[in-house]
């Protein structure tokens, strides 16, 4: 009995250290689209998956858990990877957040979803070290490939919004 209790305890605990790395925010979303055919609906899931990446991100660091945003960074830089995919031109709507520059600008835009990507994976590998000092400036970088990149192509937050 001592021993079925062992094993099954051993297992648990590997799956779960095995699964850890997906239950960031990409693993439990908060809501998903209908379907991934709407391109604005998945781009808005999407964007909003980064945010809350980021967010977390940011708690943990203001914690002192330098290392724990790894996980964080890799869902960002996963995330970044797709961002021009769900650009298709003229993609637009009233719930859209795009701005035209992003199709009069294209390859500054796909630059700037690259930037954030390999921000992100520079954050991932320096929070591997630990060093809060370190993780800090590049957590700063990543955020600043997320303004950068709205400050020219997205529309800016209506106010009086909740």
């Amino acid at each position: 009995m001592k021993r079925t209790a062992y094993f099954t305890a051993v297992l648990v605990a590997g799956g779960l250290w095995y699964l850890a790395p997906g239950l960031a925010r990409e693993g439990h979303p908060k809501h998903l689209p209908a379907d991934g055919k709407d391109p604005v609906a998945f781009r808005a899931y999407l964007m909003e998956n980064i945010g809350d990446n980021a967010k977390e991100l940011n708690d943990k660091l203001k914690a002192g858990k330098p290392a724990a945003v790894k996980v964080n960074a890799q869902a960002i830089a996963l995330h970044a990877t797709r961002i021009p995919e769900l650009f298709p031109q003229g993609s637009t709507s009233e719930t859209s957040k795009a701005k035209e520059e992003i199709w009069q600008k294209w390859d500054e835009f796909v630059k700037s979803a690259d930037t954030l990507r390999s921000e992100a994976d520079q954050l991932a590998v320096t929070a591997a070290d630990g060093q809060a000092e370190a993780v800090g400036a590049q957590a700063k970088k990543v955020f600043g490939a997320c303004k950068g990149c709205h400050d020219n192509f997205r529309k800016p937050e209506k106010k009086g919004k909740e």
